[in-house]
């Protein structure tokens, strides 16, 4: 089979599941992410931007603690044939659950932030309780987004996000330009906010909502998943933003930090296809019942087209955004592209084990993806305060591609194991 009838077939296969649905999303979603915060770069300082992305930083990590790795178990377990009663007792207990641990997470937030313990720098302190409100919210959100993906619900979720992201970045540019910052975290709960309330009514025709089906042996199960779920998540979120945390506490410059947290913001870009390709597969793999041979056949062909996707997209990537961004910000954030090659480098290298990690999780093996960030971390508690402290932030922007290149290498090795054991 040549190249090009391998992605005809790929395009063609991935259309029949879904894919575009759901890159289209994503797309809106990011661009509800990219646009906003590019909209507030424009209008605040790059000081300013230093301090949104830290508090990002703290609510990707507590949202984790606040979700209890519920909609990972959820995904995993409504994926498999089930009737609309058993759906119903596990979903519903894992909601009620999920509403719980994610308010009571948010109430210690705001304790610990009470303290001073997150940070010194007083706006911080004033926003972290409107920044970190989402650790409900998006929790709830990330549930129900687990379900979805377990049913193949592709078309429905993707539907709901273009309607509901279009009218969240006219509430973003709205609300930024009257109340500045504010009004940027205001937008972006009320974004959370509308979503829940759309997908809660869309998805009673799935799953009937009901309190009364919380049963405590249904939340075992689920934490027989979300527990792994959980450690790998935190541990996965910690080694991917240590460079944040630790900038936080060992550079004062926040003008630098926010150049650095600028170029750190455009990467994004490159994360949207492994990402969506990661949410597609993981329903499949888990569904997965063929022989080892037809799952290594189907991994390899998917996996060298992302591979062909991911370089292709970091090349363009490094020729257009400086010049364009350069331009449209007329030179404001020009010193954040010092930082930008070599994190994009280094994001682009994360993004290749997308495909190993939800064939991984598929598997139920969802442990040694805890593993896999288990090892990136130890290695960039070590790398990254040793690159910090002889190169500055320039040091910390080099360190992101050796972390990369350590989680593909460790996500590799377990992979292989992975498979060794399931099909042995």
């Amino acid at each position: 089979m040549t190249t090009i009838t391998k992605i005809s077939y790929f395009l063609k296969n991935i259309r029949q599941k879904g894919f575009f649905h759901l890159l289209s999303a994503n797309i809106l979603i990011q661009v509800f992410a990219f646009a906003s915060q590019l909209f507030v770069a424009g209008i605040l300082s790059a000081e300013d931007i230093g301090r949104i992305k830290i508090i990002q930083t703290y609510l990707s990590i507590f949202s984790i603690i606040a979700g209890m790795g519920f909609n990972a178990s959820t995904l995993k377990i409504c994926s498999e044939h089930k009737s609309k009663q058993q759906l119903s007792e596990y979903f519903n207990s894992a909601f009620v659950f999920t509403l719980i641990s994610s308010s009571f997470v948010y109430g210690i937030v705001l304790l610990i932030n009470y303290l001073e313990i997150l940070s010194k720098d007083r706006l911080i302190q004033v926003l972290i309780p409107l920044g970190m409100f989402p650790l409900i919210s998006n929790s709830i959100f990330m549930l129900f987004i687990g379900l979805l993906q377990a049913r193949k619900e592709i078309k429905l979720f993707s539907n709901i996000t273009v309607l509901n992201k279009t009218i969240s970045i006219i509430g973003i540019i709205i609300l930024s330009y009257y109340w500045g910052m504010k009004g940027y975290y205001v937008a972006y709960n009320l974004s959370y906010i509308l979503m829940i309330f759309v997908i809660f009514i869309s998805i009673k025709k799935i799953v009937p909502i009901s309190f009364k089906a919380f049963k405590r042996n249904i939340i075992k199960e689920h934490w027989h998943y979300a527990k792994a779920s959980t450690f790998s998540n935190i541990i996965a979120e910690t080694s991917a933003y240590i460079d944040i945390i630790l900038i936080s506490f060992l550079i004062k410059d926040m003008v630098e930090i926010g150049y650095y947290s600028f170029a750190l913001t455009l990467t994004i870009a490159l994360r949207l296809f492994p990402s969506t390709v990661q949410q597609i597969t993981i329903p499949y793999f888990s569904s997965f019942k063929s022989d080892k041979t037809e799952f290594l056949h189907i991994f390899k062909r998917y996996n060298q087209l992302l591979y062909v996707v991911v370089f292709i997209s970091l090349f363009i990537f490094l020729f257009i955004i400086p010049p364009v961004i350069s331009h449209i910000f007329k030179g404001k954030y020009d010193q954040s592209f010092i930082y930008l090659v070599f994190l994009a480098i280094g994001w682009s290298i994360r993004s290749l084990i997308q495909l190993q990690s939800a064939a991984i999780f598929g598997l139920g093996k969802i442990q040694y993806n805890a593993y896999t960030a288990l090892y990136a971390l130890a290695g960039n508690i070590i790398i990254y305060p040793l690159a910090i402290h002889f190169f500055g932030l320039t040091g910390a922007a080099y360190a992101s591609i050796s972390s990369g290149i350590i989680i593909f290498i460790a996500s590799r090795f377990y992979f292989k194991k992975v498979v060794k054991i399931y099909f042995s």
